[in-house]
């Protein structure tokens, strides 16, 4: 199990994350929905060691990932982390970029083999990443995540740049990974509507804090003002009325 919890942090002059507790099993997928600078992918970044403070502790599998000083210590993270902006180099062909990143595997040509049929990579494996769409990219930065041996994965905002089909096709390779490698996957958003049917538990995050965690019937049936106002709002429903179960299982 993934355990995060922050007590303090501070993430610019307006807000700090508080009080921040998620638990994710292993197989499963907790969504954590926000708008932009709500301190999302500052927990992101905190979960996977790119961020210090004293007062977050990251423990996987029973096992702490802090030093006796309370420091998080990146190098005993062994979490896959997909960026919200990747940055892959433009003239590696996608078999290139594979043959590197699994170049350290005990089997690399299986592992590329493997993966190729996975992520239906068949038809690009000699095109250059520049010329590959945005849901191919995202393919790459999510097997680059998983390349070396992980605990547990870290996806920020992965379908910010897709397409509805791009999304569903994402989607479904996500949950393959994630039950394949036994797992538990925190997941970072602004969209509720992409990640409803994906996640197994769901956390709204508001200036730092998160004001909601649990299942879909929790969300739904929350009254609580800055809830409802997220819920419509991600959603463009204007009338409350309209979100119900039957609603969310046709998204």
């Amino acid at each position: 199990m993934l355990k995060i919890r922050i007590k303090n942090h501070r993430v610019n002059n307006h807000f700090q994350l508080s009080n921040i507790r998620i638990n994710v099993l292993p197989k499963e997928i907790f969504a954590l929905i926000g708008k932009s600078g709500s301190g999302k992918s500052t927990v992101a970044k905190l979960a996977v060691g790119l961020s210090q403070d004293e007062f977050c502790s990251i423990q996987i599998n029973g096992i702490e990932l802090n030093d006796h000083n309370e420091r998080l210590i990146p190098q005993f993270f062994k979490a896959g982390y997909l960026p919200q902006n990747l940055h892959l180099k433009p003239f590696h062909t996608v078999l290139d970029f594979l043959n590197i990143i699994f170049q350290k595997s005990i089997s690399p040509q299986k592992e590329i083999i493997r993966y190729v049929k996975i992520f239906h990579l068949q038809k690009i494996l000699n095109t250059q990443v520049t010329y590959l769409s945005g849901g191919e990219k995202q393919k790459l930065g999510i097997l680059n995540a998983i390349s070396e041996p992980i605990e547990y994965l870290v996806l920020d905002e992965p379908f910010s740049q897709l397409d509805t089909e791009q999304k569903l096709e994402f989607a479904l390779i996500i949950k393959e990974i994630i039950e394949l490698k036994n797992i538990p996957c925190l997941l970072i958003s602004h969209d509720l509507s992409d990640v409803l049917k994906l996640s197994h538990s769901i956390g709204i995050i508001h200036q730092g804090k998160i004001i909601l965690n649990g299942d879909i019937q929790k969300l739904i049936k929350s009254q609580n003002e800055i809830v409802i106002n997220l819920r419509n709002a991600l959603f463009h429903w204007h009338d409350s009325n309209h979100f119900t179960i039957e609603n969310l299982k046709k998204l």
